[in-house]
């Protein structure tokens, strides 16, 4: 299976980008180590399993995908993009229940957060509501970035960058897990910087490819749209906590 010299997904990304990937698995496996692979025995809910399940075959599309395209299999890379047709409204869906069971759980007065992290006297339902801020936030960047990818899916450069932002939604729940336990073993503080690291790293990605877009002179609005809304999703999740018409809103979409 030998590759063309400039393979389609080195024109649109850096060079090494369908490798670079393959590192999706060890973060989200690490990162959910802790509280899920290592407790499958656990009494968890049906849906926890059920949306961990899809969101394992999710993340193998994830890295398949590029490598298809690396190595020109574009019959198979349209193969399987279509199984993600079936599996992305399943995986939303499931996203839905594991935010309602999330709200529903802090809402019930279980001990959701770090020790010390809820004032004790905080009412349940404004606890309940910041408690599923970044869930939500990464559920409508997925939502809204595979509706992209897919409505664009016969422009190269449109639909492989709505679909890698698509991609790096799994970065936040695996990502920011991962570098809690990290700061935790060496005894850091989770800080700002710690907690803003994900964020700000698919800020810099996407700016690394508007720049790159740019200098090759492909389309830069789709990396420029995505930068976009990564710095709105990330002022809503610093602006929503806390706030009464998130507390409303979270009860009407979850309570």
């Amino acid at each position: 299976m030998q590759p063309l010299k400039r393979p389609v997904i080195n024109q649109v990304f850096a060079r090494g980008t369908a490798w670079f990937m393959l590192l999706l698995v060890p973060i989200t496996f690490v990162g959910f180590y802790p509280t899920y692979y290592s407790k499958l025995s656990y009494p968890h809910p049906p849906i926890v399993h059920l949306h961990g399940l899809l969101m394992v075959v999710w993340l193998a599309l994830v890295v398949t995908q590029p490598l298809l395209i690396r190595y020109n299999r574009f019959s198979a890379h349209r193969l399987t993009g279509k199984l993600s047709y079936f599996v992305m409204p399943l995986i939303l869906v499931s996203g839905y229940f594991i935010l309602r069971y999330s709200y529903q759980r802090a809402l019930q007065g279980e001990d959701v957060g770090p020790p010390g992290f809820y004032p004790a006297d905080l009412p349940l339902e404004i606890k309940a509501a910041e408690f599923v801020v970044i869930g939500t936030v990464y559920w409508v960047w997925l939502i809204v970035y595979y509706i992209l990818g897919v409505s664009f899916r016969k422009n190269v450069v449109s639909h492989a960058t709505f679909m890698l932002a698509a991609a790096l939604t799994i970065l936040g729940p695996a990502g920011d897990r991962l570098i809690g336990y990290i700061c935790d073993a060496f005894g850091w503080p989770f800080n700002a910087i710690a907690g803003n690291f994900v964020f700000a790293l698919v800020v810099i990605v996407f700016s690394f490819l508007f720049v790159l877009h740019l200098r090759r002179k492909l389309s830069v609005w789709p990396s420029l749209l995505v930068i976009v809304l990564q710095l709105t999703g990330i002022f809503f999740f610093y602006n929503m906590p806390f706030h009464p018409a998130w507390t409303w809103l979270a009860a009407v979409l979850f309570g």
